[in-house]
């Protein structure tokens, strides 16, 4: 199995709320909020399912409240599960 990144990480995220939103992936700040971006507790439970699957990880429900943007998530997983 390849390396994964963040940069990899952060694109795949952008992909799933592009997929939910509708929003294009180029104009995803990864810096705003899963709530301002449109996303809400299910959404937020199809991520969850979506990222362990891809992944091959398992993750809290509570991180989408502990790390709410794109990018405080998946530095959090990164350094969980692939430093």
């Amino acid at each position: 199995m390849r390396e994964v990144t963040i940069d990899d990480m952060l694109h795949y995220f952008k992909c799933l709320v592009h997929q939910e939103t509708g929003i294009e992936v180029d104009k995803i700040d990864i810096d705003s909020t899963f709530h301002q971006l449109g996303l809400d507790s299910i959404s937020s439970v199809y991520l969850l399912e979506q990222i362990e699957r891809h992944y091959r990880i398992r993750f809290t429900p509570l991180y989408f409240w502990d790390y709410p943007t794109i990018r405080s998530l998946a530095i959090k997983l990164h350094q969980e599960n692939f430093a």
